[in-house]
């Protein structure tokens, strides 16, 4: 009798490693997938974060030009 009570519990927590081992297989694949489209996301933004300093740097150019123009005008 001990014995099939000892069988039983081995069985038992076999089948919760199992379906834990399923679970975490589950899980896994999910963040995976998340952290690809999180990857995808941030090279994206990264991008826009470029243009935006270059976009910066001509505005920024464009103002010193424009002032240093017209500083040489009202110098004439």
């Amino acid at each position: 009798m001990k014995q099939k009570i000892l069988d039983a519990g081995l069985a038992v927590l076999l089948v919760g490693a199992v379906i834990a081992m399923i679970y975490m297989g589950y899980a896994v694949k999910n963040v995976h997938t998340e952290n690809q489209q999180l990857k995808q996301i941030n090279a994206e933004l990264q991008l826009e974060y470029y243009k935006m300093q270059i976009q910066r740097d001509e505005a920024v150019d464009a103002v010193w030009s424009n002032n240093h123009r017209q500083m040489k005008e009202s110098a004439d």
